[in-house]
């Protein structure tokens, strides 16, 4: 306090600028404070997205256990010109009852649950052959030419989904007198497939169980859409047969819709999977490129005829260690009781357009013998017989007569031996060509086919062979 002026007190204009200070200073607290919250939130809000990005990748999938009922499927390709126009409207899917089951020709009868989560699909089909064969050098009590009319296939097929959409069975039964064996040959089992598929990974589906070894294009296809009435010479002696086993597989790699891959590990036994063996497995992996994108490629004919090129170009390797039988899980028992592994390789090509369709396909053995021991009725050893080692191949073709249900079909293979190698394969050559009517597509069709083969391979001589078969699906 100054005695002679009496107290300082702040003036008017001080007072104002320090207020306005005061103010001015508030208002950066208030906007850091402010900034800071912002900050806050801000950081929050990405630590929760960084968590429910991190639950959705790293949690276990037991929310998706029961997934939602499948979507619809996409519209199918607009129909060629090529084709018949009624084809497509015949073979489409119908109600049956209240909606809840349906049946489709070719595809029998499916029940499903209003969600998706379960189905059930029931079909079966049929082949009544009539055949004609005639023999150069025909074996003993038999004669030159012989005629037979038989019920060559009857099978049942129970497939669906149980769970999800992606928890598949299958179940493929046979029931003719020649499946099961009746009449010389071993009997077996009215197992022709059964497995289960987990589909919940497009990229990496499981699947178990008895079913075809997937090596080769030709033995891949089901059997009652082959073009000629049964596969080549070459396929049935250097393909794997049906075995028991796992393998991992993508019908469409990264959804592309043009790669998908095939691998797998099998028993090795084949029909004999009900009898104990060693630990002999076979291995193998395949691949199919599809340059054009995806198309009913394990079918042989050209049912759909588009008026735009389809390609696909596969390869599979198969190692089978120690097999039992002649040749890979196919063919006889070895007379010394012993084993075979092998080397198997194949490539074929399918290609459609406009109702042609061209199948090619070639395939290389290389194996080793382990002989059994096994002695004859004088004691002596048992010859050791030498790998099936060779070559083979098949040329294939089929044509639609335009917006016609006929077919025109032919077809070339053969297997040679490797000379530089020790083997029990011998030369055979088979040639043929035949006629398809489609009635209504695979559902009901007539075949009629000639068949002309020759060789050392054969021990009745050159052989030519007329079959006519009907074909129905229920």
């Amino acid at each position: 306090m100054d005695r002679a002026r009496g107290p300082k007190f702040p003036r008017l204009a001080d007072r104002a600028r320090g207020d306005e200070d005061d103010a001015r200073g508030q208002w950066r607290g208030d906007r850091r404070i402010s900034a800071g919250v912002r900050g806050g939130l801000h950081r929050a809000r990405g630590l929760l997205a960084a968590a429910f990005v991190l639950a959705a990748v790293f949690a276990p999938r037991t929310a998706l256990a029961n997934p939602p009922a499948p979507t619809p499927p996409k519209e199918p390709p607009r129909a060629s010109p090529l084709a018949p126009p009624w084809d497509r409207a015949w073979m489409a899917e119908r109600s049956l009852g209240n909606g809840k089951a349906t049946y489709k020709p070719g595809a029998g009868i499916t029940v499903r649950s209003r969600d998706g989560r379960y189905s059930l699909n029931f079909t079966m089909w049929a082949q009544v052959l009539l055949s004609a064969r005639h023999d150069e050098q025909p074996a003993a009590g038999m004669k030159e030419a012989t005629m037979q009319l038989e019920l060559r296939r009857a099978r049942a097929i129970v497939q669906g989904n149980v769970f999800s959409k992606h928890v598949r069975y299958y179940v493929h039964l046979m029931f003719s007198p020649k499946d099961l064996g009746f009449g010389g040959v071993q009997r077996r089992a009215p197992i022709f497939q059964w497995y289960s598929v987990f589909s919940r990974f497009q990229n990496a589906n499981v699947q178990a169980g008895f079913f075809f070894v997937p090596y080769a294009r030709q033995r891949m296809q089901p059997l009652p859409r082959l073009q000629m009435m049964d596969n080549s010479t070459a396929s049935y002696e250097f393909t794997l047969d049906q075995d028991i086993g796992v393998q991992v597989s993508s019908p469409d790699v990264a959804g592309l819709g043009k790669l998908r891959y095939f691998a797998g590990i099998f028993m090795g036994e084949g029909y004999d999977f009900a009898k104990a063996s060693d630990f002999g497995f076979t291995y193998m992996g395949r691949v199919d490129v599809l340059p054009f994108g995806m198309f009913e490629d394990y079918v042989e004919s050209d049912l759909e005829r588009p008026t735009k090129p389809k390609v696909s170009i596969g390869a599979a390797y198969a190692f089978s260690d120690r097999d039992h039988r002649t040749r890979a899980i196919n063919g006889a028992m070895f007379a010394d009781g012993g084993t075979s592994s092998s080397h198997n390789l194949t490539a074929d090509v399918m290609f459609k357009w406009a109702g042609l369709s061209i199948l090619g396909d070639v395939y290389w053995r290389r194996g080793w013998r382990q002989g059994g021991g096994l002695t004859d009725a004088d004691a002596l050893p048992i010859p050791v017989q030498a790998a099936r080692n060779g070559v083979g191949w098949t040329a294939q073709m089929g044509l639609y007569v335009p917006r016609t249900r006929f077919e025109v079909v032919a077809r070339s293979a053969g297997t040679r031996p490797v000379k530089a190698l020790a083997t029990s394969l011998a030369r055979l050559d088979e040639v043929g060509g035949g006629l398809n009517y489609f009635f209504f597509r695979h559902m009901l069709k007539l075949q009629l086919d000639y068949i002309h083969t020759w060789g050392p391979a054969l021990p009745t001589g050159r052989g030519d062979q007329v079959r006519l078969q009907l074909q129905a699906s229920f």
